[in-house]
């Protein structure tokens, strides 16, 4: 689309060489043609500029509302993850208290069923840890691929 301009160009106005009436309605026809039609051309444009902003904030505002519905399942899936984690640790927690109890039952000392030191065997501590949380099972975060 190409808008035009109107070319007014100043004539020698000496009464010998005047157009007279009609030939002046006849310029100011013309001119008002020329101008109607960059008028209709500019509202094309402007029209066509409307359009194309409003699709493109429409595709920015769906972008948008995808990525807020990915960062709240992305959220969720951290806070149930985290919830799991805490119930994993309290649960390990509680049955170490328990083994201390039976062990030291008055918090006195005594010798733990599970070893500690850098020589003891490292089967028991990983079996007593196994069956403390065989009851209920660790599982893999939603947010972890499985394999």
């Amino acid at each position: 689309m190409r808008l035009t301009t109107i070319n007014l160009v100043a004539k020698n106005t000496s009464t010998a060489e005047s157009p007279g009436p009609a030939a002046a309605q006849r310029r100011i026809r013309a001119a008002e043609k020329q101008a109607a039609k960059i008028l209709a051309d500019a509202e094309e444009l402007a029209r066509g500029l409307v359009l194309d902003a409003r699709a493109t904030a429409e595709g920015v505002r769906a972008e948008g509302m995808e990525l807020v519905s990915m960062l709240r399942q992305t959220s969720d899936a951290l806070r149930a993850s985290a919830d799991m984690l805490q119930s994993d640790i309290d649960r390990i927690h509680a049955w170490m208290v328990g083994e201390l109890e039976r062990v030291e039952p008055g918090g006195a000392g005594g010798s733990s069923p599970i070893p500690r030191g850098r020589d003891s065997d490292p089967e028991p501590r990983e079996a007593a840890v196994e069956a403390a949380i065989s009851d209920d099972q660790l599982d893999v975060p939603d947010f972890v691929a499985r394999r």
